[in-house]
């Protein structure tokens, strides 16, 4: 494998951003993420090529077979095998149904092909104390940042796809490289063509239905008739915008250790954090749930920032996930995990469960809900202006151990409050002809003997509100 003349502009580019990102520093396994498109095939056969000069240790590959191109998807999964063996390189192979497992975990084809993907590269990259290589490309970077500026974004998305990421997997951290990621697409077809690179085409590349190939297609030739050098200039884009977030991120780490607290209790002031300006107040935050969980971090929604700021405005507590609590007392803003392993053993099933606990909010299919409690007298003036409280209320009183929220399962059924009949919540949802992609969506509470409330149709007639009522819990929608 020759390359034209002295170095071509793709391996230039290539190593000029392996030495500025020091993505590699000797004797390190790579484990390169094989599609077996040209990216990634550039990709493998770079590192071949120039194993010695980067001094890598060991090169490795892993191609997923996602099952969604039919015989298209089995012939890239033989071509990758079939390079590896003609290459040497030792090839792992993952199939998977990612549409039955995406419909069964109830989530989108990509998000689940995503999710599927990635645990496979960690788990052969741990296996093999490896680095994870992708092959993400310029092109793409500016695509993606495109696409976040439709969706509305800030500094970070508008940095693009970053050179490289560090992934907490327990207690060990995974590193991601993407060498090509200053390259574009034309720069890796050159590269190809030059060292008589074989690759296969994805069809689905030119399917418009996906956003990404509409802005492809369409979008990037018409900002190519206005600058022909587009991607550079977006290059140059990201680079600003990933130096000022830098810097933002180094600020707000400061006035973040400037407000810890110096007793044993830990936590940061919280009215110290509040008086921050917004960018500065949004990334301290950000960082000190980093500290806890850096992957929780990096998907805080726009709605769980504002809940964040919230509660350091005015008190309170807010669970990211199942695993993280953020909370703010006595003027002190912490961020802890939570223990909720003995809680989850009385509740059976896949599903994610959510510990209910009062004052604290929490987010389930992106609503926001926030238990609450109050007296029979003030739930009875509070029910005379709004309207639908029953449907959301119970009494407290009568709940078995904790409270949980969750999804609907097969064969969920209760006896919805004053109709003197159980009924399964499927044939409840279908007489009230909710849609059936919003059922999912509605909140399920269980306390250790069932379901207890359906948010929207009301309790169940073992924690009807009744005379006799101290406590009322009430889940309400903010």
């Amino acid at each position: 494998m020759n390359e034209c003349g002295s170095k071509s502009c793709f391996t230039k580019k290539v190593f000029a951003t392996v030495k500025r990102e020091k993505m590699l520093s000797g004797g390190e396994n790579v484990l390169v993420a094989l599609s077996g498109g040209a990216d990634s095939m550039a990709l493998l056969n770079f590192f071949i090529i120039n194993r010695g000069v980067l001094r890598i240790n060991k090169i490795l590959a892993a191609h997923i077979n996602h099952g969604l191109r039919g015989e298209e998807s089995e012939r890239d999964e033989a071509f990758a095998a079939q390079q590896c063996r003609n290459l040497g390189i030792e090839l792992f192979v993952h199939k998977a149904n990612v549409a039955k497992e995406a419909k069964e975990s109830r989530e989108g084809i990509e998000e689940a092909g995503r999710r599927i993907r990635y645990s496979f590269l960690f788990a052969k990259a741990m296996e093999h104390d490896a680095y994870i290589a992708t092959a993400h490309t310029l092109s793409d970077s500016v695509e993606t940042v495109l696409l976040n500026e439709v969706r509305g974004c800030g500094l970070r998305g508008l940095s693009g796809i970053p050179p490289i990421r560090m992934i907490d997997k327990g207690d060990r951290s995974i590193r991601i490289i993407r060498p090509l990621i200053d390259c574009t697409r034309s720069d890796i077809e050159d590269f190809c063509f030059s060292n008589s690179i074989l690759y296969m085409a994805d069809s689905t590349n030119n399917d418009i239905e996906f956003s990404r190939n509409r802005i492809r297609s369409r979008v990037i030739p018409e900002l190519k008739s206005v600058n022909p050098d587009v991607e550079s200039a977006f290059l140059r884009l990201m680079r600003h915008a990933r130096e000022d977030g830098n810097l933002l991120n180094s600020l707000a780490e400061n006035k973040l250790d400037n407000a810890a607290k110096a007793d044993q209790y830990g936590g940061y002031d919280a009215k110290e954090l509040a008086l921050l300006p917004s960018p500065l107040r949004k990334r301290a935050v950000s960082i000190a749930v980093s500290r806890v969980n850096k992957n929780i971090s990096r998907r805080l929604t726009e709605r769980q920032f504002f809940l964040l700021e919230e509660i350091l405005a005015n008190g309170g507590a807010l669970t990211l996930g199942t695993e993280i609590e953020a909370r703010v007392s006595q003027g002190r803003f912490s961020v802890n995990k939570r223990n909720i392993a003995k809680e989850l053993n009385n509740i059976s099933g896949d599903d994610a469960i959510i510990p209910l606990e009062v004052g604290i909010s929490c987010i389930f299919y992106g609503r926001i809900y926030k238990p609450k409690l109050m007296t029979l007298d003030e739930f009875e003036k509070h029910k005379k202006i709004h309207k639908n409280l029953l449907k959301n209320s119970l009494n407290y009183d009568k709940i078995t151990r904790s409270l949980f929220l969750r999804s609907r399962r097969p064969g969920d059924a209760f006896h919805p409050s004053g109709r003197g009949v159980k009924k399964t919540l499927k044939k409840l949802l279908g007489e009230e002809k909710i849609p059936a992609a919003l059922r999912d969506t509605l909140p399920v509470v269980c306390d250790e003997q069932g379901i207890v409330l359906v948010g929207g149709f009301g309790c169940d007639e073992r924690v009807k509100i009744d005379e006799h009522c101290r406590r009322v819990f009430v889940l309400e929608k903010v």
